[in-house]
Formats: structure tokens, sequence, C-alpha cells
């Protein structure tokens, strides 16, 4: 069994994202990873080839500005990295996802077990989300806990959309089975300046304009001061204790029990419903899930 690893990263060093201990967090379980660079400006592609493990090979590609068009351009690249995989597996990962190294040897035997099932597509990771800081961990309903990350090798199966899942070329969703594997994903614990520089850039992607509304109305702190966040108490990838421990910001939330604002009120609703009764409604998934 050959295991592939790929992503792609664009200015990454000036937009905060740890994409170095996120490439680093895959060469354990992998026997390449493939990283797309596209044109960068801020010494994305020198901080790549530092990492200096013979498991990498980078290709460069161009970046058009003038694609703006719902996240489009992220699976695109996504897509370019895809195609030169050689392996069984193609294990995808994210510039602000790392792969917690405890749950490689889950990872890794599910592939073997499902190796030769030509039923199952792909395999899904867990998800820590932190939000505000690398110590406080959201359970909202918001938010997925579970994706497609690892697929088997078919011209067939495509990144999609902003590049957050997979489907086929006709827009199925993937048959999947559970990997055992976490991944923890540092996008929303950024410091607060560099995480509104960030997702300003992200939401430029979907819409052409200087700073988007979601971005603009942000208080100063940047991160809003009602999500449902929970102390952390487990341990961060080895890859990113240096990064972690190095940190200066903290977060608090108010976390009330349910947040009168449009875009949150039926999700807080939801988490009471699933907190009493067990049930959990509504949460999309972007897979059909093999039992």
């Amino acid at each position: 069994m050959r295991i592939s690893g790929f992503t792609f990263i664009r200015n990454g060093n000036a937009l905060g994202y740890p994409f170095v201990p996120s490439i680093r967090s895959l060469l354990p379980l992998c026997d390449e990873v493939i990283v797309n660079v596209p044109r960068s400006t801020d010494g994305t592609l020198e901080a790549v080839r530092a990492i200096g493990d013979p498991k990498i090979r980078i290709i460069e590609s161009e970046w058009d500005e003038a694609q703006r068009t719902a996240g489009l351009v992220l699976s695109q690249h996504t897509n370019l990295a895809l195609d030169q995989c050689t392996g069984d597996w193609c294990v995808y990962i994210q510039g602000d996802e790392v792969l917690h190294e405890e749950s490689i040897p889950a990872m890794r035997a599910a592939m073997e077990r499902e190796l030769n099932n030509r039923e199952v597509q792909g395999l899904l990771v867990d998800y820590t989300h932190f939000y505000g800081s690398f110590w406080t961990e959201v359970y909202s309903l918001g938010w997925y806990y579970r994706e497609v990350r690892a697929i088997r090798r078919d011209p067939n199966i495509r990144s999609r959309g902003d590049a957050q899942s997979f489907r086929t070329q006709d827009g199925e969703k993937l048959r999947v089975r559970r990997s055992g594997g976490r991944y923890f994903h540092y996008g929303y614990a950024l410091e607060p300046d560099i995480a509104r520089k960030k997702h300003t850039n992200l939401a430029s992607l979907y819409h052409n304009n200087e700073e988007p509304k979601s971005v603009a109305g942000r208080a100063a702190r940047y991160y809003d001061d009602d999500q449902k966040v929970k102390p952390f108490k487990g341990t961060h990838p080895a890859v990113m204790r240096e990064t972690v421990a190095a940190a200066g910001w903290t977060y608090q939330s108010r976390n009330p029990l349910i947040r009168f604002r449009r875009e949150y009120f039926w999700e807080d609703v939801a988490l009471i419903i699933k907190r009493c009764t067990g049930l959990t409604l509504g949460v999309h998934k972007n897979y059909r899930l093999i039992r």
C-alpha cells in the first residue's frame, strides 16, 4: 500500500497559516507529500523547501487574481496537487489543519483494511476546532466534526467548490468509513490581527471587494464574544507545541445558552435538543457513511 499526502498553500507566512507543521504532520503517515505552491510573495515556497524532507515534492503554479467566484480557486489548486499523487490512498490537509500523531496508527490501519474494498471511496477524519485561542475548543453544531480527508486515487474523485470536501465528477457524495484519524483545525485560533487578515483574504475569494462585511463589522478584538467554546484539555500535535507555547493571546466567551442572532439561533436550538434527547438535527454531511 502506498499513501500520498497533498495540499496547497499560497502566502502562508503573511496570512498566519501553520503550513509547515501541517505538512510535517503528514510525513510519518505518507510515502510522498505533494505541495502545490501557487505564486507567492512572502517566502512560502522557501519555507516549504526548508522542511528538507525527501518525501516532499513541490509543484509551482500560477494564481488567477480574477477568479473570485464561490472559492472555486481553492478546489482548482487542490486538484492540481491531487493529480500528482501516485498512492493507493491520497490524504488531503489544508494549511491550517494538523494531523495528530497519536491517530496515525488507526488511520493507517483503516487504509489497509479498506484497501481492496472498492465500495469505500474515502475515509473520514474527526476534527477538533479551536476558536479564539489554542486552548478554547468549539462545541457548536455549526462546525463540521468529520470530513472526508482520505480518498482513493481515482480520476472520478475531485475536490469540489471551496475545497471543503470531495465528490465524484457528477457531484455524487462519496461512500466513506471512519479512519480514526484526528485533525486539529487552527484557522480560528490565530492571533486576532492575523486572523482578520487571513479571513479577509479568504472571503475575497468568494466576493471581489476590499473587506467583506462579515469581517469589517467585527470588533477590534476580532473574535466574537459569544461563541460556544470549552477549555481544551487534550494535547496538541507535537509539531504544533512550540507554536502553541509561544502564543500570547487568550480568549473568553460569554457562552450564552442561545445566541439571538439569525446565523446562530437554530444551531443553538438544535444543540439544546441534542443535549436533551441525543438527536442531531440539521447537520449537513458531504458524504455517505457506510456502517
